[in-house]
């Protein structure tokens, strides 16, 4: 998450899911583990818990590509939702699906939020 986090400061969006992509296509060496989802969410979940700075993109990001690492298609999706009467008017959230169940991301007000656009790989 230190890398992808490091990676939205340094890049251009673009630029970074592109070595994102080709991190993803190189297939992990060695034992892949179940094919379930389950082990990603429990370690993006316990990882960003210990770092601040683990935003919702910086989590869907890095679970994106361990997800596509193990095998597993993933998409990562952006969205927003207009709240009326407080501070923020406009709120954004990112979050990835696999095998249609959310890996990361999971909020209760996640149906409010309106999917701008939905991020496979390429």
């Amino acid at each position: 998450m230190a890398l992808v986090w490091t990676g939205l400061r340094l890049l251009r969006f673009s630029t970074l899911r592109r070595v994102l992509d080709r991190y993803a296509g190189s297939p992990a060496t060695g034992n892949r583990g179940p094919h379930s989802s389950d082990p990603v969410r429990w370690a993006v979940a316990a990882v960003a818990a210990r770092c601040p700075l683990a935003t919702c993109l910086v989590q869907a990001l890095a679970a994106d590509v361990i997800l596509r690492r193990r095998g597993l298609t993933s998409e990562l999706r952006i969205g927003v939702r207009v709240r009326g009467n407080c501070d923020v008017p406009l709120e954004a959230h990112a979050w990835v699906e696999c095998g249609g169940a959310v890996v990361t991301g999971a909020i209760e007000d996640l149906p409010d939020f309106k999917v701008l656009t939905t991020l496979r790989p390429q």
